[in-house]
């Protein structure tokens, strides 16, 4: 079980990582939120001061001086990274009568900084700058003290929803990049194809040109897998057998299964991956009259290579990793 502690400590290091980035953000003049935003501090608030919270934005589009509205405890949030007794007394102005009628109380969550004091030149019965203006601060001072279901509950959405928040609030570059992207984690694609492939071919005869595309072909497919799931293939090859006239590399799926102590559901997704490269493919067998199913390599020169390396005593390992074919070459 997950404790009180490591629960706040994860929820207290978003939100001061989130604090750096509005600041930042704000030094720019970049302050309008989103409604996605907006969701989020919803959400947040709904948990910590057991409320129904709506977002009134949803139903009308950049609704006057509110974005939030619990009907039933008659509260209202308007959610600002803007600091300032402006922003503060613009939102108050705008309120409607109606609204004032439904929502008695009106609070400001600034996602932010506070500034040290305030002056409010609007007319707002039962409004309180002490008590009704609130920055993340004031919301984690709350946050401390729930009770451990609702502390639980607050962990677990920010675990679902937190990453999805912190983009939102990332600058993005004149290139489109961003702290976050996908762009800076994922596998760069493998271009260190063959040149000639002769040492695998040793000579060049009247198929060469045909048998080079299709070495060339399957550099291209094995680029586009991810690493992971291409070195699969060496541990079909280091513990399967070599079966059939055409010495293909053969495995029994449940020895993968048992080496990388992982589920057969787990594997069949990298053998999912391989298979449609058209790589590898699941082939029905029998042992001793019982049914069993083998994991082949099935690409042609996939097998020939491997087999090539391995009289070089060179690492089928170190080629699926690296993807330099070059070392198929020969210098002409």
């Amino acid at each position: 079980m997950i404790t009180r502690g490591t629960l706040l400590a994860k929820i207290i290091d978003d939100i001061a990582s989130l604090k750096s980035q509005i600041e930042t953000r704000n030094k720019l003049g970049l302050t309008e939120l989103n409604l996605f935003c907006e969701d989020f501090f919803r959400e947040v608030l709904n948990i910590t001061y057991s409320l129904n919270l709506k977002n009134l934005n949803s139903e009308r589009s950049n609704n006057p001086g509110i974005d939030l509205g619990d009907k039933r405890q008659g509260i209202a949030f308007q959610i600002t990274s803007t600091k300032k007794s402006e922003k503060i007394n613009n939102t108050l102005s705008s309120i409607t009568q109606d609204q004032r009628d439904i929502y008695p109380k009106i609070k400001v969550l600034i996602i932010g900084r506070k500034q040290g004091s305030y002056s409010i030149t609007e007319n707002v019965i039962d409004f309180s700058v002490k008590e009704d203006i609130l920055n993340l601060d004031d919301l984690l001072k709350s946050i401390v003290i729930l009770d451990s279901d609702k502390l639980q509950g607050l962990y677990n959405y920010f675990k679902l929803e937190f990453r999805t928040l912190r983009i939102e609030f990332e600058i993005v570059d004149t290139d489109g990049n961003f702290e976050s992207s996908y762009g800076n984690i994922v596998e760069s694609v493998p271009n260190t194809p063959p040149q000639n492939a002769l040492k695998y071919f040793q000579v060049k005869d009247v198929d060469y040109e045909e048998s080079f595309g299709k070495v060339l072909d399957l550099y291209r497919r094995l680029s586009r897998i991810p690493k992971i799931s291409r070195e699969l293939l060496f541990y079909i090859a280091e513990r399967g057998k070599v079966e059939g006239f055409n010495h293909r590399f053969t495995v029994i799926p449940e020895i993968l299964e048992r080496i990388f102590r992982i589920t057969q559901k787990e594997l069949i997704v990298d053998i999912n991956i391989l298979e449609n490269e058209g790589l590898v493919f699941i082939n029905d067998d029998e042992i001793d009259g019982r049914p069993i199913h083998k994991v082949e390599i099935s690409d042609e020169h996939l097998n020939q290579i491997f087999h090539h390396l391995l009289e070089e005593k060179e690492s089928i390992r170190t080629l699926l990793n690296t993807m330099d074919f070059t070392i198929l070459d020969e210098e002409e």
